[in-house]
């Protein structure tokens, strides 16, 4: 039986390394539904757990009617300041960009309490300009992507891991969609989430009124995730001024509907200026905007690829090498990883074209080729073949 909800053990783990550093604000941004409200819920209860009272802990979701009168800067830190008490305060705000002006607020909670303050928003500006002038140094981040493909199992109760993984390319990775809908709702739902991301996180904050438009470009950008994406690709095809297409672009991966994954130059050893790639945080997202997954499979497993090694804390580049590619370029805590990822590698074109810029980087790092091949597996010349579903479930 489907559960209601799954524990995001991974991200509960990151914030508990925090608790109680009262001069780090830890802000946990991503897409508008990905899980940081249950997050917040979950992270809630594991204090209490943990023995904190129920009183020293405020949770407030700042999308809610009921508050509304706490969007005022003014009002909201009057009202953290009266919950503050002798014994250590939690603030678990969620949604905290709804409030104008939320840096002077926790800025100045910082320097009159001692309260343990944790934040959600649904835009990646949280990490950059906001932060970057008012919390420099006092601030920890941590981005949050839907369900891996782990937690989807566990979400839905399914035990067939090839089957769940069709689900899972089909339908997504989002928290409310479950694989007992129709795809007719599933796909509902994440229209209206994604019309909920365009007026709410785009159009609005960022004042793009042409939502026609802001439409199309995300529509462009669904349909050629893995491939090379930029400003002016996107004014050519769509016919648009090249200056509004470079800045509808931003605002879509501020809202964390689109990641980039930049392309780096192995030899030269520095980042390249060419288009980046582009990959979509929800595939169900995708395909109820464009169509279905199966007539470009392969770069809807190198997008989900992508995400994971996000998921995992990876730095993820494109890499060159001369007229070769790497797919992923992985970097976490000073090691380095290189990753193909392909349909099959048991045609033998194939198996050369994948293993020959994993061949170039002989520097002693991790090469790995990710396939859906169940036979034929093992490691080649240093080189290792992991089946996807395998590796999606390794961690």
């Amino acid at each position: 039986m489907a559960k209601d909800i799954v524990i995001r053990s991974d991200y509960l783990e990151k914030l508990s390394r925090y608790k109680d550093q009262v001069d780090l604000v830890k802000i946990i941004t991503g897409m508008r539904r990905c899980g940081k409200s249950t997050l917040m819920r979950q992270y809630r209860d594991l204090l209490v757990k943990n023995g904190v009272s129920k009183e020293s802990i405020h949770n407030i979701d700042l999308n809610s009617k009921t508050n509304e009168h706490l969007l005022d800067a003014d009002t909201l830190y009057e009202h953290l300041m009266s919950k503050v008490s002798v014994e250590r305060s939690y603030f678990l705000l969620d949604e905290i960009q709804n409030v104008t002006g939320w840096e002077r607020v926790i800025d100045s909670l910082l320097v009159d309490t001692d309260a343990d303050i944790y934040l959600t928003g649904s835009n990646a500006r949280l990490l950059s300009v906001e932060l970057a002038t008012h919390l420099t140094g006092r601030s920890v981040s941590i981005n949050m992507l839907p369900l891996s493909f782990k937690e989807f199992k566990e979400l839905n109760a399914l035990k067939d891991d090839e089957s769940a993984f069709n689900d899972y390319l089909s339908i997504g990775s989002m928290p409310i969609i479950r694989k007992s809908m129709s795809g007719e709702d599933a796909f509902d739902i994440l229209g209206a989430i994604r019309s909920d991301i365009m007026v709410n996180d785009i159009s609005v904050r960022k004042k793009m009124t042409d939502v026609s438009t802001l439409r199309r470009v995300i529509d462009y950008l669904f349909s050629e995730i893995g491939n090379p994406i930029s400003g002016n690709s996107i004014s050519k095809q769509l016919r648009i001024d090249n200056k509004t297409a470079e800045s509808y672009l931003e605002a879509i991966c501020e809202a964390l509907m689109f990641y980039q994954a930049k392309r780096y130059d192995m030899r030269g050893k520095m980042i390249l200026t060419t288009p980046s790639k582009y990959y979509c945080t929800d595939m169900g997202m995708r395909n109820a905007s464009i169509g279905e997954y199966s007539r470009d499979i392969g770069r809807s497993i190198e997008n989900l690829v992508f995400l994971e090694l996000l998921r995992r804390g990876y730095n993820v580049q494109v890499g060159k090498l001369g007229d070769a590619e790497i797919d992923f370029v992985a970097d976490k805590g000073g090691q380095r990883e290189y990753y193909q990822v392909s349909m099959t590698v048991l045609d033998e074109n194939i198996e050369k074209r994948e293993t020959r810029p994993l061949a170039g980087m002989n520097d002693g790092n991790a090469r790995v080729i990710l396939t859906m091949d169940r036979v034929g597996l093992g490691t080649y010349n240093g080189i290792q073949r992991v089946n996807i579903i395998d590796w999606l479930l390794s961690k």
